[in-house]
């Protein structure tokens, strides 16, 4: 699927997807048992000193309001990731949940530098 929408996947040391889409570098990670997928874009935000609760509170509010996907920070306290995981049964839910996804993640970071900046007031 991501070969036919011309966004050259390829496999990277890990054995995760890794992509290009909309000037962004995104992967997707397959579970073992090959129905569960999470598509990261990974590292959108970098955290600087002493703004740690109000980045916590913006991931929070994402998490919450956006369908299918986790806005979260890593354990570092440094960077923001974002995700969308879903189960699929068939190619036709397996090409969907991907076409969503990727809608999804396409906005995250507009998405967040405006929560950021209302939460901030």
């Amino acid at each position: 699927m991501l070969q036919n929408k011309g966004l050259a996947p390829e496999i990277d040391q890990d054995g995760d997807i890794k992509f290009r889409f909309q000037m962004k570098t995104l992967f997707i990670l397959v579970s073992d048992d090959d129905s569960y997928i999470s598509i990261l874009l990974p590292n959108f935000y970098e955290i600087e000193e002493g703004e740690e609760p109000l980045i916590l509170a913006v991931c929070n509010k994402m998490t919450r309001e956006l369908k299918q996907a986790k806005v979260f920070v890593d354990q570092n306290f440094k960077k923001v990731t974002s995700n969308c995981e879903f189960y699929y049964t068939n190619d036709e839910t397996l090409e969907a949940d991907i076409e969503h996804s990727l809608g999804v993640l396409s906005i995250v970071r507009t998405v967040f530098r405006t929560n950021k900046d209302e939460l901030s007031k």
